[in-house]
């Protein structure tokens, strides 16, 4: 069933809709935490805390306003697990010997900080694509594949793979431009 519609069934007063919507993200939402902050529990506190927000300012959503349900969700995970990241990083600091498990065995400073601005201009650079671009990258950023992206949509998949290409040629020219014309890929 399409998001919008449960959400609709929410905002009428239906309660029990809200699992479905639970049981759809549940999985891919914890993973995409766990990303984040690297701790299972965590994670998994955060999520319940995210889908609880989530709920309770189910009535302000709006789904004509452009912005797909799912990107909603994931970006509130995200802004809450930088906060989470922020709040412990002032309780506890990580050890030095600990410090590749953060950046990555390879990387240097100067690399995690240009992996860091990578992924902000991504994200900028995603606001800006226009739809359906947009929702078909989303989509394919959370791990659906092409065939569930084209039944999610009602679409062919030649649609599915034509929109991927176009949105990630936006996605270049548009991270270009983010960056003063000097495209770094971002490490996701």
């Amino acid at each position: 069933m399409n998001d919008n519609v449960v959400i609709e069934r929410i905002q009428g007063g239906d309660v029990d809709a809200f699992a479905g919507l639970v049981q759809k993200y549940h999985n891919n939402l914890l993973a995409f935490i766990y990303r984040f902050v690297r701790d299972p529990h965590l994670a998994e506190d955060i999520g319940q805390e995210v889908f609880l927000d989530i709920y309770k300012s189910l009535s302000k959503f709006n789904p004509e306003m452009g912005t797909p349900f799912s990107a909603w969700l994931y970006i509130s995970a995200r802004n809450r697990c930088i906060s989470e990241l922020r709040k412990r990083g002032k309780r506890e600091s990580v050890p030095l010997e600990d410090y590749h498990i953060i950046t990555g065995p390879e990387d240097s400073a100067e690399e995690a900080l240009i992996g860091h601005e990578g992924r902000q201009a991504l994200a900028a650079s995603l606001e800006q694509l226009p739809e359906p671009f947009r929702t078909t990258m989303l989509k394919s950023l959370q791990g659906e594949s092409l065939n569930e992206i084209a039944v999610q949509s009602g679409i062919s998949l030649a649609t599915v793979k034509s929109r991927l290409f176009r949105a990630k040629e936006k996605l270049k020219q548009l991270m270009k431009e983010y960056v003063g014309g000097i495209c770094h890929e971002p490490r996701i």
